[in-house]
């Protein structure tokens, strides 16, 4: 049976969405490794996956990237953007190939299935071995379409075909030859000093693998493209299920039994300044007739001023339990987040302009699902009314409920495991095999 190598950045949205694609793989009897940071090696071994420690990968969660690079907390906007890409996402790339090297000689994998930050280590090694790989997506689709606006600006489709092509094909022209121009630079440059060659189509286009793309959502959430890769598969949303022995707060019956609608807000794992969403949400909602759960995906909830009475703050709640008892998410952008509501028919109004929340309020609103509000800090006042329309507008929850039914259809972990197997099977044995001392040479050393 085909054997695979999983490799992710620690961060929980670079991880957790491969989990359940994990468990599938090792429920079918395949042997599966996963390379990712130390901290996360219990919930990949809970997964019957092997885990392979990064040895020279950096060790990178996301929750603490201002502290550990103090520039990026002075940067903002498209500076943030760019010194993220530079210093973060180009700079870690050859110690991610090292490490793939190392693990590949021993694990001997069939293929690789990386996260999108890994695509240019991925690509490297297959250069160096023939070793194929598949990219399972964490996020929105980032492929550059003249029936796409480009992605970083929080913009959605026009209605006129002919404007909507024509606007997105200058601006996609505009932004390669202004704010990618020095990134594509860094990324050539550090091909160069690796000896690996550079993508064609720069470093966005590393995160699409030529064998296949593993897009964890459905048709109806993106932006419809006449020129999507072929290698570009919808498999549905991959989602964890609720922790066994989850324990829940002590008010969850007060909660069931309560007959006011629920408002889920939470800040996310990232992002998690609860100025910036959370406070609002609590301030926006404190005498409106609703119950609001407020998650705050990291601080203590102690820390922050007392809730309004019809409010309960928790750090975490598994949202596979909460999910099911929501009327509304509020949210600010996280990709698995926005899937949860969604695969329980669940309104949105997501908010945010960082990182990807502009895109992906963008696609909230396009899709009909619910309120998209380009902004980092959301006032309360528009939190108020775009809530009071989730609940009263029918037409949100109609159109989530579609959505979460064309989910359903997919079977997530089922249709993602069909494909990887496909493609291993198709590929034949392993690079390791099959490229001889050519492979061996290639590793040599790195193994030790």
């Amino acid at each position: 049976m085909p054997r695979f190598l999983i490799a992710t950045l620690p961060a929980d949205g670079h991880l957790s969405p491969l989990l359940p694609l994990a468990r599938e793989l090792t429920a079918r009897g395949h042997d599966v490794f996963w390379m990712t940071g130390p901290t996360r090696r219990a919930r990949v071994e809970a997964t019957g996956a092997a885990f392979l420690p990064f040895i020279d990968a950096w060790d990178l969660d996301f929750g603490g990237l201002d502290e550990r690079f103090p520039a990026r907390a002075e940067a903002k906007g498209v500076a943030r953007f760019k010194h993220d890409m530079r210093e973060i996402f180009i700079k870690m790339v050859p110690d991610q190939i090292a490490d793939l090297q190392r693990h590949v000689a021993n694990a001997q994998p069939d293929l690789l299935i990386v996260e999108p930050s890994f695509g240019a280590a991925a690509a490297a090694i297959e250069e160096q071995t023939g070793l194929a790989w598949a990219t399972f997506g964490i996020g929105a689709l980032m492929m550059p379409s003249p029936d796409a606006p480009p992605f970083g600006l929080g913009l959605r489709p026009l209605r006129h075909g002919v404007l909507n092509r024509a606007r997105n094909t200058v601006l996609n022209t505009l932004i390669d030859r202004t704010l990618f121009r020095s990134i594509e630079g860094d990324y050539r440059a550090m091909c160069a000093g690796v000896s690996i060659t550079p993508n064609p189509g720069g470093l966005f286009a590393t995160a699409l693998s030529p064998h296949l793309y593993l897009h964890p959502s459905v048709p109806s959430f993106e932006f419809p493209r006449g020129n999507l890769p072929a290698q570009v598969c919808h498999v549905g949303p991959h989602l964890p299920a609720a922790p066994a022995n989850v324990e829940l707060p002590q008010w969850w019956g007060e909660m069931v039994a309560d007959e006011r609608p629920v408002v889920l807000v939470t800040q996310g794992t990232v992002a998690t300044d609860p100025a910036e969403l959370l406070l609002p949400t609590l301030n926006a909602l404190a005498h409106e007739p609703v119950q609001v759960i407020a998650v705050t995906g990291g601080p203590d909830p102690s820390s922050l001023p007392s809730a309004p009475a019809n409010a309960r703050v928790e750090r975490y709640i598994p949202f596979a339990a909460l999910m099911p008892h929501a009327d509304v998410y509020v949210t600010n952008g996280g990709y698995g987040g926005l899937h949860f509501a969604m695969s329980h028919g669940v309104p949105i109004l997501s908010a945010g302009s960082t990182e990807d929340k502009a895109d992906l309020a963008a696609r909230v609103d396009w899709s009909g699902v619910g309120i998209g509000m380009r902004a980092q800090y959301a006032q309360p006042a528009k939190v108020r009314a775009a809530v009071r329309r989730l609940l009263d507008e029918d037409a949100f929850r109609a159109r989530a409920t579609q959505i979460a039914d064309e989910m359903a259809a997919y079977d997530g972990p089922a249709r993602a495991s069909e494909l990887v197997e496909a493609l291993a099977q198709r590929r034949g044995p392993g690079a390791y095999a099959a490229a001889g001392a050519g492979a061996a040479g290639a590793f040599a050393g790195a193994s030790s």
